[in-house]
């Protein structure tokens, strides 16, 4: 299984700037143009006031587009949505999907950390996997607003108009397929993953210091492709989705707002982009 946390910290977590300077891009072809962002969606207060080059999209925008509509999201009916998928029924939890092996190691994490494990375990393994991640950063001290809840909330404020690429089912049907993925596998490597996050941030983030995009490619894409159905779910089928939904833009002064794995490697939505005949301008400070 390939590095499950890691995955979710590059769409969730960085607290480089350089992270945020190279990732605002201006997107144009014939009479088309919009701004594509790489975003976290958890970062550290330290991490704020973000680049220029985010408010430089944000700026010229009246409207923004992140993975799926925010605030329908975060709202009552997405929220309830979202936790029923992802709760079993009552008589129902992880440990009974998960080997004793791996579940006690579940167990020695969690009391090693002090999470709250009968919370934990009331959770399918993606999501529940997704929930270690969190708490993980939240002991790191990195789970504050991230960009994406941060321009929502300014979008809001200045009456913008706010959409998503994929409609809400769409959003949460990608995680209801991992949770269909081997659970031992998924927790076991959540483990081990835990263990050197703080090491393996590291890298990520100089990576990214050195606008290294071989590195993250190397370091992510690589390892996720050798299990070709995780793949699949969580990056080709919405990046190529997404692309035909960005080519229909028939609108001015659009800011996209996805995670940062979705622009790296040869699946990525700079490449097929580039691919179908766009120009590529990177924004600087």
């Amino acid at each position: 299984m390939p590095r499950f946390v890691y995955l979710f910290l590059m769409l969730m977590f960085f607290s480089s700037h350089t992270l945020f300077a190279a990732s605002v891009w201006q997107v144009s072809k014939d009479n088309q143009q919009f701004y594509l962002v790489g975003t976290v969606h958890l970062l550290s207060e330290s991490d704020f006031p973000l680049p220029s080059a985010f408010d430089t999209a944000f700026n010229a925008s009246t409207h923004l587009i992140f993975e799926t509509d925010l605030a329908e999201l975060t709202g009552p009916s997405g929220m309830n949505k979202l936790m029923s998928q992802n709760t079993y029924k009552p008589g129902q939890n992880l440990q009974q999907v998960l080997s004793k092996e791996v579940y006690e190691a579940l167990q020695t994490v969690a009391k090693a950390r002090q999470w709250p494990l009968t919370s934990i375990e009331q959770f399918k393994p993606a999501f529940a996997a997704m929930m270690m991640a969190t708490l993980e950063l939240q002991r790191l001290g990195a789970a504050s607003t991230g960009v994406d809840m941060h321009y929502l909330q300014r979008a809001q404020q200045q009456q913008k108009t706010i959409s998503g690429l994929e409609t809400i089912d769409e959003h949460l049907a990608v995680m209801s397929a991992m949770n269909e993925l081997d659970a031992d596998s998924l927790i076991k490597s959540t483990i081990k993953d835990i263990e050197q996050t703080e090491e393996m941030l590291s890298k990520m983030k100089a990576a990214w210091r050195s606008g290294d995009s071989q590195a993250l490619k190397q370091l992510f894409i690589d390892d996720m492709q050798q299990f070709p159905e995780m793949y699949d779910i969580l990056l080709v089928k919405r990046n190529h989705a997404w692309l035909k939904a960005l080519e229909q833009l028939d609108e001015p002064n659009v800011m996209v707002l996805v995670g940062a794995l979705h622009m790296v490697g040869e699946d990525g939505l700079l490449t097929l982009l580039n691919r179908q005949g766009y120009q590529i301008t990177q924004l600087t400070e």
